[in-house]
């Protein structure tokens, strides 16, 4: 038997370089770098992070949901609109379907959409069983030399308005005309005219509709975002994942992807829900309350923005603490009470505590711009609590970053905030 030994593969293997391609010349060209080799790692991470939530069917739910309660809201407005502007009076004589008209009348000169549909019954009984019954929504009696508007269940406002004004001008017409004078001798002087002063504010109204939906929004993407970033986290780490990912993408990059990530889509649906807002705001007729409320919004996304990619990276520090997705719940529970105080203090407070809030970090993304679109501030306000923010957000990425890195590979042990900061890189 020969002792003839053979060297190893690998050594051949290792032995042999790889030589680049010819070219037609002959020229040896050295391989070009793949697109993947040559892409930020946190692009790659934070584009994975969009496609999977845009294929998660809770993340799409939510959005869809979201869009919903917009569209149901734009639509319940309408309805009750409609339902409120349009009213069946039941009336005996001729005499109060005239005032029914009259009211009719006046509310269309104050500009107000108001329809008042007088129904002739043969009775007073029979008006008050039409109303009774619901198929009229007031009736009008004129009983002992006196008005009396007639409800089921309550007072209908809109009419007890204008047919009230309508039977104090008829009054006024009468006891004019016995007078021997006319009405508009008597009302002489009575007229109250409206000045608006700062024509250049919007109205409080509108700085409160406008901050309490740019507020809900801001709760609503942090809170589903952020717990499914959490859970995300926590699920790479449970099944050690996060192992095989650490040993080619630093950790850093790793969290710098899923917070861009996250903060992109965030700020996708919120553009979403503001053309479906304006649009719905436009099917409505408010016109005047989009234009109060367009100039404040560029303001309202800024600090949306940076709000966002704090409480993401809050909530990824959350979600590395935990070891199992049961933990999640009670690493997040100290973010979600933040990102709800933010939301109740932000639509809440007025006058000077606004103004201090607005100052700020996250409580400045819902108050400032609420100030800006009241008209309240100079133009170095919004950018000295931007700064303050950016500032915070430094401050905060910087942190959680350091707990995320030191908890994430802990894949044993469930740790705390402070633990994870007394644990080495």
């Amino acid at each position: 038997m020969s002792a003839t030994t053979h060297a190893p593969d690998t050594e051949t293997r290792t032995t042999t370089a790889p030589t680049a391609p010819a070219s037609p010349s002959g020229d040896r060209r050295p391989p070009a770098r793949t697109a993947t080799r040559s892409a930020a790692p946190w692009r790659i991470v934070a584009a994975r992070e969009i496609q999977v939530k845009l294929t998660n069917r809770g993340f799409l739910v939510s959005t869809f949901v979201t869009l919903a309660l917009i569209v149901g809201a734009i639509g319940l407005q309408l309805f009750l609109a409609d339902s409120m502007g349009k009213i069946t009076v039941a009336v005996v004589d001729q005499r109060s379907g005239q005032v029914a008209a009259l009211g009719e009348k006046l509310a269309r000169q104050s500009d107000q959409d108001v329809t008042l549909s007088v129904r002739q019954e043969s009775s007073a009984d029979a008006v008050r069983e039409t109303v009774r019954s619901g198929e009229a929504e007031a009736g009008l009696l004129y009983e002992n030399s006196r008005w009396t508007l007639l409800g089921d269940t309550g007072q209908n406002d809109v009419a007890a308005t204008w047919i009230g004004a309508a039977v104090q001008q008829s009054a006024l017409a009468a006891n004019a005309q016995d007078a021997g004078t006319s009405v508009a001798a008597l009302s002489k002087g009575a007229q109250l005219h409206h000045t608006v002063l700062s024509t250049d504010k919007a109205p409080e109204g509108a700085v409160k509709m406008t901050a309490y939906f740019f507020g809900f929004l801001f709760y609503l993407a942090s809170v589903l975002l952020g717990s499914a970033l959490a859970t995300s986290v926590v699920e790479e780490k449970q099944n050690r994942i996060v192992e095989l990912i650490a040993s080619s993408v630093p950790l850093r990059a790793l969290l710098v992807g899923k917070i861009v990530g996250s903060t992109l889509l965030a700020l996708a649906q919120m553009t979403l829900f503001c053309a479906v807002g304006a649009v719905g705001l436009l099917a409505t007729g408010e016109t005047a309350i989009l234009t109060d409320v367009v100039g404040g919004m560029g303001w309202f996304l800024v600090f949306y923005v940076v709000g966002i990619a704090v409480l993401a990276c809050l909530y990824a520090a959350a979600g590395a603490l935990a070891t199992r997705s049961e933990d999640v719940q009670a690493t997040t529970t100290p973010v979600n009470a933040i990102t709800a105080v933010v939301f109740i203090v932000g639509i809440a407070a007025s006058g000077g505590m606004r103004e201090i809030l607005s100052f700020i970090p996250l409580t400045s993304t819902v108050t400032m711009p609420a100030r800006v679109l009241a008209g309240e501030v100079t133009w170095w306000e919004p950018a000295v609590a931007l700064a303050l923010s950016l500032a915070a957000a430094a401050a905060v990425v910087t942190l959680s970053s350091r707990v995320y890195r030191r908890a994430l590979l802990q894949t044993d042990r469930k740790l705390s905030f402070g633990q994870a900061l007394k644990l080495g890189d």
